[in-house]
């Protein structure tokens, strides 16, 4: 649900499971010490703070097999003059995960100061990158923006082609902006028609480069502000999405945030969001690009001390395992990596599965390897 900007502007066997793979599509020769139920890419993680080598060395000995990574555009393009992207914050993690076994799929979102105020003509001061571009200047700038970034990540790669030392694992999966049903992430107002031209473009951008990647929607948790303006329920949002001539041909898969306290709420969330998408759109697939819950005790629903996270991962991946052929689920992502002493929201300081300041694993890092096969 808090996809960090500031963890990142700074920066298996493939089959279902199948008893005695020896070695992943990395190389990997590592046995694991359970056989996973699912592939290795399908269990995620999402990082609050800035990822080290250690992390994903950490990431590759647990078998995690995807990392949710934001690629901030004000942070990566902040200058009108050049609209150059700074990749050096990016490069070393993309670079190190390939090393480790683990896929980057980014989240592209964040507009810079010069397209939200120069282009759109908001007056949002430090709020701008909640602003999303909306303007012909706006998107034409966005959609290049996004296209750099598949010159220089995907297939061909730039990147690759500089650092041959490093096996290509080009990025193939790309998400488009964060929680758009809800005024925290998408500013000036919640807009699933101006969502959907933001989506278009970027689809646009990625598939003239890479005509198999994969475009996702943004994660939506299931009822921002309880599903009341000036948000939107993540059905309805979806609901009046979909309604709009040509939308589905912009994306290939939906994707969730389903926050909750209880496991049945969490089941409800994707089974109404599954319901929509499958109502007008029998090809789209199902992320779950965020769910968590913090290890601390304290009086916020998700705040459940740390055996009471560790049985909540349980509970949701048992779930989106069980129910991942049913309800076209391609991957679950644990929000969070490490706890945080700069928080992005009420309970998320203790959302990780390791302690801020070491590698020191807690209760929820042991049933996340559980189904991973990892250590």
């Amino acid at each position: 649900m808090k996809a960090t900007l500031a963890a990142l502007a700074a920066a298996g066997c493939l089959g279902l499971g199948i008893t005695g793979c020896g070695s992943d599509n990395n190389g990997s020769t590592e046995e694991p010490t359970t056989v996973p139920r699912a592939p290795k890419e399908f269990f995620g993680v999402v990082p609050q703070t800035l990822l080290t080598d250690e992390d994903l060395d950490r990431m590759h000995q647990g078998r995690v097999g995807h990392i949710r990574l934001v690629f901030p555009w004000g942070a990566l393009v902040p200058d009108e003059s050049t609209k150059e992207v700074d990749f050096s914050s990016i490069d070393p993690t993309v670079l190190k995960a390939a090393e480790d076994g683990v896929r980057v799929i980014p989240t592209i979102y964040g507009t810079p100061p010069w397209v939200a105020e120069g282009l759109d003509g908001n007056d949002c001061g430090d709020e701008c990158a909640a602003y999303a571009p909306s303007s012909d200047e706006a998107l034409a700038e966005w959609k290049d923006f996004v296209g750099q970034l598949v010159d220089r990540y995907g297939p061909d790669g730039e990147l690759w082609k500089t650092h041959a030392e490093v096996e290509p694992e080009p990025i193939r999966t790309w998400q488009i902006w964060n929680e758009q049903n809800s005024p925290t992430f998408y500013q000036p107002e919640v807009d699933p028609a101006g969502y959907t031209k933001l989506v278009e473009s970027a689809s646009a951008a990625i598939t003239e480069r890479d005509p198999e990647a994969e475009v996702i929607l943004g994660g939506m948790f299931g009822t921002p502000f309880q599903g009341k303006p000036p948000a939107l329920s993540a059905w309805e949002f979806l609901r009046q999405m979909y309604a709009i001539e040509g939308a589905r041909d912009s994306f290939d898969a939906v994707a969730a945030h389903p926050y909750a306290a209880h496991e049945g709420k969490i089941e409800a969330q994707v089974a109404r969001i599954h319901e929509e998408v499958q109502h007008a759109d029998d090809n789209a697939g199902l992320w779950i690009t965020e769910v968590g819950a913090s290890s601390d005790e304290g009086k916020n629903p998700l705040e459940m001390g740390p055996e009471g996270q560790a049985e909540q991962l349980r509970a949701a991946f048992e779930f989106f395992i069980d129910q991942r052929e049913e309800l076209d689920i391609e991957g679950v992502t644990w929000y969070s990596w490490r706890d945080s002493g700069t928080p992005q929201c009420d309970w998320c300081a203790g959302s990780g599965l390791f302690e801020e300041t070491s590698l020191t694993p807690k209760p929820a890092w042991d049933a996340f390897v559980s189904f991973t096969g990892g250590s």
